[in-house]
């Protein structure tokens, strides 16, 4: 006889008990979970707080106050009228000043600026930077080189409620640690392999740095200067002459720019000295020749460059066979004529030189030599602003930018123009143009900035703000910012670029228990003709002068003593 089958009622209820339990005791799990994770992290904050406000208070050891950026951060100019070099950016004067001005403690300044360096590239550094440099203090004053395309955490898209418990954090961590293993921003790098892969894939955007012919058809060498040149971007000086020099021993090739990164140190007689060794081994090499002309001009030294320029030209004229692709050589050496006629003010000499460039570069080339038809524009442009002939330095200019729209020099000379002429609503469509092209919150910045000169404060807001809106990394880099400042007991700073209001940082860096601000809205307002430099580099922000760097590092100096009590001296470094 069969047994009657049992009720299906029962089976759903013991189902449904099963899964109440799972649900239960996961939910139990997760709470108890997250309350050992909200309890050990708030426990740990507080002891990473009070052994970095010890050390600070202490009288032992250093202070060291960390600087993280972009360019801004990483270099400035100096007396020679150079840019783009560290030792006297604002980290560096910092140091000096906080020295000067009190005797209590020894504070030493440390620069992590990464010149094009975005938010997410600046954290990732940092994150991989702090457990060996373990700062007191943080100062940070980045964002215009994100774009609305840039990396943002994984848990961005989730409500506020979930991201702040400690166990959704601590999943997305683990995450982040997958995803900043395939896309991060090394800083331990010894090979062109060790690159991300965006830095690996790039075609073009080299040539500024390497000028010579060798590396063209040497792959390796090639691959030795491109990692050398990522180094010197992200601050690695010391490691970025180390590969070239070895470069140098190895196949006679790197010499253009090592010089360039030694005569930013300021060692301009090695720099000098490399160059003339690189003419002796290779003087097939017209470029070598060029440089030279190139160091001397940077270091104002116009008669010996005018004297070098004049025996390569007149040697490519009656011997070419003693150089690689003279065709080549000749253009280049035309364009560093109008150069030096530009620098003396000859202006007229500048547009005939000019008008001597004949030729194009070879696809070959280009990984390796600057453009030459935007160099030509930009000089043409140039040499018509020093003549006032405004119409014509316009189209010049417009011919530049449309070429590469991202060569932010060419787009300050053409604001000189409209401002001189008063044509500033032709600058707005174009910065208009520009953001809605790059999406860079630099141009935003810009585009504020005309704003605020001619009159119409009012917009600024409105332009920071879309920024904003548009680039979602400001505001989740700067909370990974925040949260590692905390876990480390570090004491956070955020600065706003000086001349903008501090409030316009506040949407993405909020105000928050501990952290300090310091605004710099007003720092340059009693010469910023002398405090902001001309930007003569590809893509830049406003960088500052020497004497700008030294103005607000002057600044910042008064917000830390003051803080820590530690102004003793009252004494202004020379």
């Amino acid at each position: 006889m069969s047994r009657p089958p049992r009720p299906r009622t029962k089976g759903l209820a013991r189902l449904a008990r099963q899964t109440a339990a799972v649900v239960l005791g996961t939910l139990t799990t997760l709470l108890v979970l997250e309350g050992a994770l909200q309890v050990g992290y708030a426990g740990f904050v507080a002891l990473q707080a009070r052994r970095n406000l010890d050390a600070i208070g202490s009288g032992e050891g250093e202070i060291r106050v960390l600087c993280i950026g972009e360019s801004t951060t990483a270099v400035a100019g100096d007396d020679a009228n150079k840019m783009l070099v560290p030792r006297t950016a604002y980290p560096a004067q910092l140091e000096q000043i906080l020295n000067t001005r009190q005797s209590a403690r020894k504070f030493r300044v440390l620069n992590q600026g990464i010149m094009g360096g975005t938010t997410s590239a600046t954290i990732e550094q940092l994150e991989s930077t702090l457990p060996s440099l373990k700062p007191q203090i943080l100062i940070a004053m980045m964002g215009i080189k994100d774009t609305p395309s840039e990396w943002v955490p994984v848990e961005t898209p989730l409500p506020a409620w979930m991201t702040s418990l400690r166990s959704v954090r601590l999943l997305s961590w683990l995450i982040e640690d997958v995803r900043l293993r395939q896309n991060a921003t090394p800083t331990q790098i010894t090979s062109f392999a060790d690159l991300p892969l965006a830095e690996r894939t790039k075609e073009s955007g080299y040539g500024n740095y390497i000028r010579e012919l060798g590396p063209a058809a040497d792959q390796d060498a090639l691959e030795s200067e491109k990692t050398a040149i990522y180094l010197y971007h992200i601050g690695r000086i010391a490691q970025a002459e180390s590969i070239l020099r070895d470069l140098i021993d190895r196949k006679g090739m790197g010499y253009p720019l090592l010089s360039d990164i030694v005569l930013g140190e300021d060692r301009f007689d090695e720099a000098v000295r490399l160059m003339d060794d690189a003419v002796a081994r290779q003087p097939d090499d017209g470029f070598y020749r060029i440089q030279q002309a190139h160091l001397y001009l940077q270091h104002r030294d116009f008669s010996r460059a005018r004297a070098l320029l004049v025996e390569t030209a007149r040697d490519a004229q009656a011997a070419p066979a003693l150089f690689t692709d003279v065709q080549l050589v000749r253009p280049y050496l035309q364009l560093e004529q109008a150069e030096l006629a530009l620098l003396e003010e000859r202006y007229d000499d500048a547009l005939t030189a000019a008008a001597a460039v004949t030729g194009d570069m070879d696809r070959h080339y280009r990984e390796v030599l600057p453009r030459m038809d935007v160099m030509l524009d930009s000089i043409r442009g140039r040499a018509f602003i020093g003549k006032k002939d405004w119409p014509s330095a316009e189209r010049e200019l417009l011919h530049a930018l449309s070429r590469d729209p991202l060569r932010h020099v060419n787009m300050w000379l053409l604001s000189s123009v409209y401002r001189a002429t008063g044509q500033t609503d032709k600058e707005e469509q174009l910065r208009r143009q520009l953001v809605n092209q790059t999406g860079r919150v630099a141009e935003y910045f810009e585009l504020a900035k005309l704003f605020r000169l001619t009159g119409q404060a009012e917009r600024v807001p409105e332009v920071l703000a879309e920024a904003v809106r548009n680039t979602p990394s400001l505001k989740e880099n700067h909370a990974r910012l925040y949260a590692l400042a905390e876990q480390n007991g570090i004491q956070l700073v955020i600065m706003q670029y000086p001349g903008f209001e501090l409030d316009a940082v506040y949407p993405y860096a909020p105000k928050k228990a501990g952290v300090l601000f310091i605004d710099n809205q007003h720092v340059f307002d009693a010469d910023p003709d002398a405090y902001f430099f001309q930007p003569t580099y590809p893509q830049s922000f406003t960088h500052y002068t020497k004497a700008g760097a030294h103005v607000l590092a002057e600044h910042i100096a008064d917000t830390l003593l003051q803080q820590h009590s530690l102004d003793d001296e009252k004494t202004n470094t020379p």
